[in-house]
């Protein structure tokens, strides 16, 4: 990843997508995800329609699309890597470190997760949509993987790659938003780690 410091134009346009993320949230929350609309998410916000759609594809990624660091993380990766270092250890490490960056983030963003997380457990429209974003990135990744695998190993191998290491993944985040809602004390990164382990004696037994 980059550490080039944004300049006025980005960091603006990143202030604008979170006013429109927090908007789309308080809404979602209020009159549920299918019964919102783009121009009540956009008033809300204080931004027109057209500037809503610069940033975001629909109203369901208002909230769910803000984390593309992963998949800019594994092509960086993939593209400075052997295929006999693509392995399920490695790809896990990825996940961890965008796991360890997540734990650093400022309260608001881990608050934002947090509430699109409950939102999902509840509202049936923004799960359907959650599930096929989720899905969406799987295959992005896998085609990446599965690409720098080619005449080594099957697509299947690089899905299992991929999948596995997401489930993994998504484990540790749901223990992790179940754990801060029961108010107990939540370590994402050794939430994380736990659920490693977990895998590997699942896989083993």
């Amino acid at each position: 990843m980059s550490d080039r410091v944004p300049d006025l134009r980005e960091r603006r346009r990143r202030d604008t997508l979170l006013e429109i993320t927090r908007a789309a949230l308080d809404l979602f929350e209020t009159q549920g995800c299918a019964a919102t609309t783009v121009d009540q998410i956009a008033r809300r916000a204080g931004v027109s329609p057209s500037t809503f759609f610069r940033g975001f594809a629909s109203k369901e990624d208002s909230v769910l699309g803000l984390a593309p660091e992963f998949e800019l993380d594994i092509d960086a990766w993939l593209a400075s890597t052997a295929p006999e270092g693509i392995t399920l250890t490695a790809i896990e490490t990825l996940y961890e470190r965008s796991v360890e960056r997540f734990s650093a983030a400022p309260y608001e963003a881990r608050d934002r997760l947090l509430r699109t997380r409950r939102l999902i457990g509840r509202d049936e429209h923004l799960r359907a949509a959650a599930f096929a974003a989720d899905a969406m990135t799987l295959c992005r990744v896998t085609d990446s993987v599965a690409a720098k695998l080619a005449g080594h190993e099957s697509r299947s191998y690089a899905r299992l790659l991929v999948e596995g290491a997401g489930m993994a993944m998504r484990i540790a985040f749901d223990d992790w938003a179940e754990r801060i809602d029961a108010g107990q004390d939540a370590d994402l990164v050794d939430i994380y780690r736990t659920t490693l382990i977990d895998l590997r004696r699942v896989v083993a037994g």
